[in-house]
């Protein structure tokens, strides 16, 4: 088997805002694993908020031990955690399990997702969102006619312009609103001033309002309003759900959060076992890491695997939206292909 690397720069098609500060693009770190004339490919993306690094990942691809690794990996995919270690960094080792699903999935021919433990999971078919990134007033119309048609729509809040921003997304769009201050907020009056401009029958949810380890406020909103609060800077790991039911009862999974499609599989039944509603989120990763997280797409309740329609040199192609769900149009792997393999450079490390 052999491993490579391909550091890569995805551009967003506008500037894209958060609470955090506004990005142009984001690092992201492509894997490729070859065996017997298959291919699997895995993406590590980096995001600040993840402070993992172009170079920190690559060192990391290079100093693993690729014998050791691969040598224990078996057939029996849905127990692969094991072999994965959570010592390596979450987007280190999501590329690394995603690329191994992809390639053992093709060998088998058969789409990943059929390989992913879902035990206990029911088919729910999550309705698709996509989002408006923090934008100024006068960019906002242009941004809307520019995202495709979905069942919901995701504003980028967290700052003194809310209301206004809000007013004028309701004067231009009819769908439900997903309201996502990523740490944004500071108290719970804030909040409920900005539900009741919108209507609580308008808004779809409210996503992490406050900081991540305010469980109080969280859990203060949500007594107070019947509309849903998701969290998502403060689930992390397999123990979070626990924690999360008395505050949250809804949260949002994502690839590089969590580690792979295996883990995010994990904390999702876990979740269920809680009575949680499940929410598949993404860190702005190409065709390739949202394909992976749409393998779990069917058991969710809502999906926000809108990253390839925000940047403008997604290198894989194959994820579509249907204006309801999200979906992978390939039957083999993850369902996505590389469009052109020239765009990346690849440095091969044996196995």
């Amino acid at each position: 088997m052999i491993l490579s690397y391909a550091p890569y720069r995805l551009q967003f098609k506008h500037p894209f805002g958060t609470a955090h500060g506004i990005r142009t693009g984001t690092d992201a770190v492509f894997v490729r694993l070859e065996e017997n004339g298959h291919v699997g490919y895995g993406e590590a993306t980096l995001p600040p908020y993840l402070n993992d690094t172009l170079i920190s990942v690559v060192q990391e691809f290079i100093s693993i031990e690729l014998n050791d690794l691969f040598n224990k990996l078996g057939e029996d995919l849905p127990h692969r955690n094991e072999t994965f270690p959570l010592s390596l960094s979450r987007p280190c080792r999501a590329a690394l399990s995603t690329a191994y699903y992809d390639l053992k999935s093709k060998q088998l021919n058969v789409i990943a997702g059929s390989l992913v433990e879902t035990k206990g999971l029911s088919t729910t078919n999550g309705s698709a969102m996509v989002t408006l990134g923090y934008s100024d007033l006068g960019d906002i119309e242009l941004k809307l006619s520019q995202l495709p048609i979905s069942t919901i729509l995701k504003v980028k809040l967290g700052s003194i312009r809310d209301p206004v921003t809000i007013r004028r997304v309701i004067d231009l769009d009819n769908r439900k609103l997903f309201l996502d201050a990523n740490q944004g907020w500071q108290d719970v009056d804030q909040v409920l001033d900005l539900i009741e401009l919108a209507g609580e029958d308008r808004i779809a949810g409210i996503e992490q309002p406050f900081g991540k380890d305010r469980w109080d406020l969280h859990a203060e909103l949500s007594k107070l309003t019947r509309v849903p609060v998701f969290g998502d800077e403060s689930i992390q790991g397999l123990h979070d759900p626990a924690r999360a039911r008395d505050v949250f009862n809804r949260v949002n999974i994502k690839l590089m959060k969590c580690g792979g499609i295996d883990r995010a599989a994990e904390i999702m039944i876990r979740a269920r076992e809680l009575d949680l509603l499940v929410m598949l989120g993404c860190m702005s990763e190409s065709s390739l890491g949202c394909g992976a997280m749409a393998q779990l797409a069917p058991y969710s309740d809502l999906v926000d695997l809108d990253g390839p329609w925000l940047i403008s040199n997604d290198p894989f192609t194959g994820l579509v939206m249907d204006g309801i769900s999200m979906k992978c149009l390939g039957t083999t792997g993850l369902g996505v292909d590389l469009i052109e393999p020239a765009c990346l450079i690849w440095s091969s490390l044996g196995a």
